[in-house]
């Protein structure tokens, strides 16, 4: 058997149960009254980035897709390491323009850049380490989610019919929804992830996670443009990825408060797990499919 056998989430659930791991988008180390939050993602040439992409987007891109793990915490941003892997004919040019996206997107969330290392590779690859301080009071995890809770989502989806429609700023200039993240931490929110590998995805894990169901309507979800122009919005919004939103679960009677305070918009409930996953669409139910991106097997 190979990892192409088993995919990136059996891959993930093997790690976390040799360590001792808790599946949520950060670590969180205790620091008395507050927990110190630690993510590492990594981001690959052949894999996370389309050909047109530019190298600021890159850099830009590989610095958002961490610190929306942040936000999904209910966390501020306050560090970040990046290691960075370049073939040996890289162009300067191309280097100082993928080091200005790094210092702007890490810039406009006042995260300092405080080191990190370079080695030879075959190909552009980007794995930065971000660190963030979040309440203990406030922190969000995955798990926490309860029949009867309303289901949120921040922004827009459908954000991955950018690829499809060549528009690389909208695809790559990801903004993470940090500051959304701080403010609904207020609320009760009684889980949260961010929207990485697709809707569909995200609603399957939570689920996992929390032993229930979801209710999804069609007509609440909050299309973006580029997946309305590209005429298959509710594909888009289930089952790609790109969107780094924040999926999360409330207390119905905070909903109007919450809505008051971020852009976010109620797309559903959390039912009991034997009424599975769900979207309403036109009237009918329809079963909504666990697939979406996943490494060593797309």
């Amino acid at each position: 058997m190979i990892l192409r056998d088993v995919g990136e989430k059996r891959i993930v659930e093997m790690i976390t149960s040799k360590f001792s791991i808790l599946m949520d988008d950060c670590a969180a180390i205790d620091e008395g009254d507050e927990y110190l939050l630690i993510t590492t993602d990594m981001v690959y040439e052949k894999t996370h980035f389309p050909a047109e992409a530019t190298s600021y987007q890159k850099g830009w891109y590989a610095v958002a897709v961490n610190l929306s793990d942040i936000a999904s915490e209910g966390g501020k941003p306050f560090a970040l390491n990046v290691a960075i892997g370049m073939p040996r004919n890289y162009e300067i040019d191309m280097l100082d323009e993928l080091l200005d996206g790094i210092y702007d997107c890490a810039s406009l969330y006042n995260v300092d850049v405080v080191g990190g290392d370079t080695k030879e590779t075959d190909f552009l690859t980007i794995s930065i380490t971000v660190l963030g301080r979040v309440g203990k009071d406030r922190i969000m995890r995955r798990k926490g989610a309860k029949t009867g809770d309303a289901l949120f989502v921040t922004g827009t989806v459908g954000k991955g019919a950018a690829l499809k429609m060549n528009d690389m700023e909208k695809l790559m200039l990801v903004k993470p929804r940090v500051n959304e993240g701080i403010e609904i931490s207020k609320y009760g929110v009684t889980s949260c992830m961010d929207l990485s590998d697709g809707l569909a995805s995200s609603l399957h894990q939570l689920a996992e996670i929390n032993n229930v169901g979801f209710r999804v309507y069609a007509d609440l979800l909050p299309f973006d443009e580029i997946a309305i122009s590209s005429g298959d919005e509710t594909e888009y919004a289930l089952y790609h990825g790109g969107d780094f939103e924040l999926l999360f679960t409330v207390p119905p009677e905070v909903g109007k408060q919450i809505r008051r305070a971020v852009d976010a918009k109620r797309i559903g409930e959390v039912v009991e797990k034997e009424k599975g996953i769900k979207l309403i669409l036109n009237g009918e139910e329809m079963e909504i499919e666990n697939r979406g991106y996943e490494h060593f097997v797309s």
